[in-house]
Parts: structure tokens; sequence; C-alpha cells
């Protein structure tokens, strides 16, 4: 995994872990939290800033979430991410509609997507890498995945529910597909299977 990757994954499980004390909306109201996250490396350097702000109102809920290095950090990667999702809750899952991302790493970007029609399956819609070719990923490998911002989204609701877990999710964003656990008492996640989607050139 490279290091935007993880720098990625960690300010992702850093999110969580604000949500449990935070303050509610009144009742009918929809719940919204804003949270601004600072991430320091070795010797006190200024790493990357995570703001995420997270919606539910009935049985919907939205994230979005904006990464950006910072100091010397980005000498060595310079990364901007904004990131979003919305769809459904049910009382012990939450179902993502659509993922969208727009990422920006040492001047290229790329913009990812995937669409959770209510069968159960996931689309990618990510823009290819370049001209003449495809992101080939096979259905039945990303079917029943969610994206990485729902899956810490599910351990925070977890957590509130039943105090604690480690929770096995499988994540597709569009590009990677791994199956991580999640647990709030590692240092870092656990990823138990990643690979890749698969380029392929379209003919």
């Amino acid at each position: 995994m490279s290091s935007a990757r993880l720098m990625l994954l960690r300010a992702i499980l850093a999110v969580p872990v604000l949500f449990p004390g935070a303050s509610k909306a009144p009742a009918g109201e929809a719940d919204r939290i804003e949270a601004r996250i600072e991430i320091f490396g070795f010797a006190g350097l200024h790493v990357l800033t995570n703001r995420t702000t997270v919606e539910e109102a009935g049985d919907r809920y939205s994230i979005a979430m904006d990464l950006d290095t910072r100091g010397l950090a980005r000498v060595f990667v310079d990364l901007t991410s904004h990131s979003e999702v919305h769809g459904r809750l049910a009382r012990d899952t939450a179902r993502p509609d659509a993922y969208r991302a727009e990422v920006s790493r040492n001047g290229i970007d790329r913009s990812y997507g995937v669409d959770y029609p209510s069968d159960g399956a996931a689309t990618n819609v990510s823009t290819p890498p370049s001209p003449g070719w495809s992101l080939s990923v096979p259905a039945e490998l990303i079917r029943g995945t969610v994206d990485q911002l729902t899956a810490y989204f599910l351990l925070e609701r977890q957590l509130a529910q039943r105090g604690g877990c480690a929770l096995v999710v499988p994540v597709f964003d569009g590009r990677m597909f791994a199956s991580p656990i999640l647990n709030p008492r590692r240092s870092r996640p656990t990823a138990t299977r990643t690979s890749p989607a698969r380029p392929s050139s379209a003919r």
C-alpha cells in the first residue's frame, strides 16, 4: 500500500473516535457532525489535514471528506482529495447509493466513482486513467462492497450501539478492493485482502 493511501486510511480511521461524544441536533432535525483533524508525523511535522462532515436525516446519510498534505509531506506526496457518499440507513447497517472521489496526487488528477443499485451490486463508474484504457473489475468481486467512508461509518454505528467491535467490511473505492478488519483498538486497519482494479485496453 502506498504511503498516500496509508495516510488516507489513518485519516478516515481517526474520524469515528470523535462521533460518540459529539453533540446531536434536536429531534426532527438533521444530525450533522463536522470534524477537522490535523495529523502530525515524526518530530511533530505537520503531515495532513482532514476535514470531514457526516450528516444523518431520517433514513438517509451523507459523508464528505477533504484531505490535504501539509508542510514537508507535500514535497514527497502532493495530495488533495475530495470524496463523498450518500446512501440509506437501516437499523443495523448503512447502504451507499453513490460514491465519488476527485484525487490530485503529484499533479496527476484521478476521478473515482461507484454506484450501488438496490440489488446489492456495485458498478464501477471511475474515469479511465488514460484514453483507450478502462478499469476492468469482475462484477462478482465487488458485489456487496461499500466505499471506505461508509465502512468506517458502519464501524462508528456499531461502536455506538454495542460499545465495541471487530468488523470485517469488503471495500471497493473504484480502484482498490480490500477486506479490512476494522478495530478501533488497533493503531491501523488490517487488510486481509487488497488488490487494484486491473486496467485493460478498450477495444
